[in-house]
C-alpha cells in the first residue's frame, strides 16, 4: 500500500514558483524519500483555477509527513518561501487504490466521486475496463485514489486521468459511459459525482 499527500496553496509569484519545481521541491522531497512527486496548476476548476497542488507519494504515511516536516525545515526552502509566499489552500491523504498504464501527461483530468457501495471484488476488473477504454481512445494511463483525511472529501474517490490531449480524454469518457460493463459497476458501487477539473502538469 503507498499513499498520496497532496497540498493545495496559491503562489504570490506563479512564475517563479513553477520554476522551483523541478530545480527544487521535486528533487528535494525525492531525496527524502517520496516515490514521486507531482505538481499541478489547475485550468478548469471552478472558484479553484490557479491552485497548484503538490502530489507526493509515500511507503509509508509516517514518512511521508515526517518528511514534509523536514522539507519545510529546510534553509533553502525557508529563503524560497521567504522571497515569493505561498498561501496555503488545504491538505488531503489519501490511499493509492490502482495505477494503469502511464500515469503522466500534460493534462490531468480528476474526477472526484462519493462511492456509497464499494465491493473490492469486482474493482481490478472495473479498473481494467476504464483503463482498456481511455487508453484506447488516447489516454495515457489513470491512477485511482481513495481519500482517507480530506475534509469534506473524506472517504471519495479521485479517478485521475493523465493525457496530452484533452480531446482524447473527451473521446474516451464517451465510450465509457456508453460501455454497459462499466456503468453497471458505477450503478452497483453507487457513485455519484462531486467534481472534475483539469490541471496542467509541470
Amino acid at each position: 500500500m503507498s499513499y498520496v499527500i497532496a497540498t493545495q496553496l496559491i503562489p504570490s509569484d506563479p512564475a517563479a514558483f513553477r520554476a522551483s519545481i523541478p530545480e527544487m521541491i521535486r528533487p528535494k522531497l525525492e531525496t527524502l524519500g517520496a516515490q514521486y512527486v507531482v505538481a499541478q496548476e489547475s485550468i478548469a476548476a471552478g472558484p479553484q483555477m490557479g491552485v497548484f497542488t503538490m502530489g507526493s507519494r509515500w511507503s509509508s504515511i509516517d514518512r511521508g509527513f515526517t518528511a514534509l516536516d523536514e522539507f519545510y525545515a529546510d534553509p533553502e526552502v525557508i529563503a524560497t518561501l521567504a522571497a515569493t509566499p505561498v498561501q496555503p489552500v488545504g491538505r488531503m491523504a489519501g490511499v493509492v487504490e490502482a495505477e494503469r498504464g502511464n500515469p503522466s501527461g500534460t493534462y490531468t483530468v480528476a474526477f472526484s466521486s462519493s462511492v456509497e457501495n464499494f465491493d473490492r471484488s469486482q474493482s481490478e476488473d472495473f479498473y481494467d475496463t476504464v483503463s482498456s477504454i481511455m487508453v484506447g481512445a488516447g489516454v495515457n494511463g489513470m491512477r485511482m485514489i481513495r481519500w482517507v483525511a480530506a475534509g469534506e472529501l473524506t472517504g471519495s474517490w479521485a479517478a485521475l486521468f493523465y493525457t496530452d490531449s484533452l480531446d482524447a480524454y473527451m473521446a474516451g469518457i464517451g465510450e465509457l459511459y456508453a460501455e454497459p460493463k462499466a456503468t453497471s459497476v458505477m450503478a452497483q458501487w453507487g457513485m455519484r459525482p462531486l467534481s472534475r477539473t483539469i490541471s496542467i502538469g509541470h
